[in-house]
């Protein structure tokens, strides 16, 4: 009845029937009597052979039959590459740069504040307004700088105006030279005409009333060339001194210069301290002061603490503020410094999180210190990873699997050990069977255990199948 059941089951149900029937007994009934004979004879072996076999290591017959109906597979212990991956713990943080403390940089009177603790606010989005002394002041003198700028403007516009007209005096200066010519021409003819009337009034020839107004008209033109004359020395001077006015008219530029320079840096000043800029140009069209600074967020993140209240006096070095984003963070942990040459930038981690155990978060290490802490001999490393969803939050306890660089070791198979008496055995195979023997395991790997003592290399050993000499070992027992 036991042989035709043992028939009908697989190989893994033959596993599970192992754990409660005794190898030799499953043998016998997988192999007919004699098989169960050979079993019963090794079994006997075992218990009640010489001395010698019951001092040493012990050893599980398995004929060619048996192993082939149990499915028995074998591998070779040796030296090979494996991959180990690094356990570590660490915490979440918050990824570099994306969390900031917002503080005044100026003192003054808290007036108004316009956000609520955890709300999310955008870059640029005024968090308050405070009414700062030093901003009043500085909004005084900006007032005060542009009507400096406008008097210099007006007297810059004035001296473009007078030089710009001596560009033209060249022009006035030949009509004054024209003017002079025709005058004393005219002094000429009078001089001569008047000359000729005094010679004919000599002689009676001429009236005396054709005398006097020869001799008004030759008054008349000298005093015409007179004024001409004294108008082209006017003119001339003035062409000589063109170089001077243009120099007062660069001065004034220069000085206009400087007063929108002085203009621009209270505004930058004001900008700087947080003054709005519409709000400072307001003042400077108004002339109304109010002191106001806003205090802005510099980045899109989450309001994650809030220190102030309205009428509270704030200084600089008071953190008002603190936004946290969570879009990216990254882990930190402490890697031994003897795993430092398995782990380098770029190597992907598995991440577990106690509040999400079903869930395993993905990152990449970012950061390798240079620096090994001098107590602990570690070195801090971060990896970066996503969190969209924002289901990471800063210092959570989070289990760090790094695969690192492989190794090279002895290795056995994982799926050759078993746990017996408290410790670990792996069974070898020897020209008589299977030898049970107790080995000492180092690293661990996905498929593969290093072995620091119990086996050597090129050693076989049993994979598939050992849990079942690992049975009929405890039934020998």
């Amino acid at each position: 009845m036991l042989y035709a059941l043992v028939e009908m089951l697989n190989k893994e149900s033959l596993y599970l029937l192992a754990l409660s029937i005794p190898l030799s007994f499953a043998l016998s009934a997988c192999g007919g009597h004699e098989s169960a004979q050979s079993a019963a004879d090794s079994s006997h072996a075992a218990k009640s052979g010489d001395a010698t076999a019951q001092s040493g290591p012990r050893v599980i017959a398995v004929t060619p039959e048996v192993a082939k109906r149990i499915d028995l597979k074998t591998e070779v212990v040796t030296r090979r590459d494996v991959v180990v991956p690094l356990h570590l713990t660490g915490r979440i943080e918050p990824d570099y740069g994306r969390e900031v403390d917002v503080s005044a940089r100026i003192s003054g009177r808290v007036s108004n504040i316009l956000v609520r603790p955890g709300e999310m606010v955008k870059q640029g989005q005024i968090l308050a307004l405070i009414d700062s002394p030093q901003v009043s002041d500085l909004q005084g003198e900006a007032v005060e700088a542009k009507s400096k700028l406008a008097i210099a403007e007006a007297h810059a516009e004035r001296e473009r105006q007078i030089y710009e007209e001596q560009l033209h005096r060249p022009k006035a200066l030949l009509e004054a030279q024209a003017t002079l010519q025709n005058t004393q021409v005219q002094a000429e003819l009078s001089e001569q005409e008047l000359k000729r009337q005094e010679d004919l009034y000599r002689e009676k020839i001429a009236a005396t009333k054709d005398y006097l107004t020869a001799k008004a008209n030759y008054a008349k033109a000298k005093v015409a060339f007179d004024q001409a004359k004294t108008a082209l020395a006017r003119e001339e001077q003035l062409y000589k001194n063109r170089g001077l006015m243009k120099r007062d008219y660069q001065l004034t530029l220069a000085e206009v210069t400087r007063d929108k320079q002085h203009l621009a840096t209270i505004v930058k000043r004001l900008d700087f301290l947080g003054a709005d800029k519409k709000m400072t140009q307001k003042v400077l069209s108004t002339g109304n002061i109010n002191g106001l600074v806003q205090i802005t967020a510099p980045i899109t993140a989450a309001l994650s603490r809030y220190d102030c209240a309205v009428g509270e006096v704030v200084q600089p070095e008071k953190s008002m503020f603190k936004l946290t984003d969570l879009k990216f963070v990254q882990v930190s942990a402490d890697l031994p410094e003897v795993d430092l040459p398995r782990v380098k930038l770029g190597d992907k981690v598995s991440i577990k999180i106690a509040s999400y155990p079903d869930s395993t978060f993905t990152g990449v290490i970012s950061y390798i210190s240079v620096n090994v802490h001098e107590d602990t001999r570690t070195v801090p490393i971060r990896a970066r990873l996503a969190n969209a969803d924002g289901k990471l939050k800063t210092n959570m306890y989070a289990e760090i699997d790094l695969e690192g660089a492989s190794r090279k070791f002895l290795a056995c198979p994982k799926s050759a050990i078993q746990e017996h008496d408290g410790g670990k055995i792996a069974f070898v195979k020897r020209p008589e069977g299977f030898q049970a023997r107790p080995i000492k395991l180092g690293k661990e790997g996905e498929l593969y255990c290093e072995v620091l003592s119990g086996l050597s290399d090129g050693e076989i050993v049993a994979t598939q199948g050992s849990l079942m000499l690992k049975t009929e070992l405890k039934y020998q027992h």
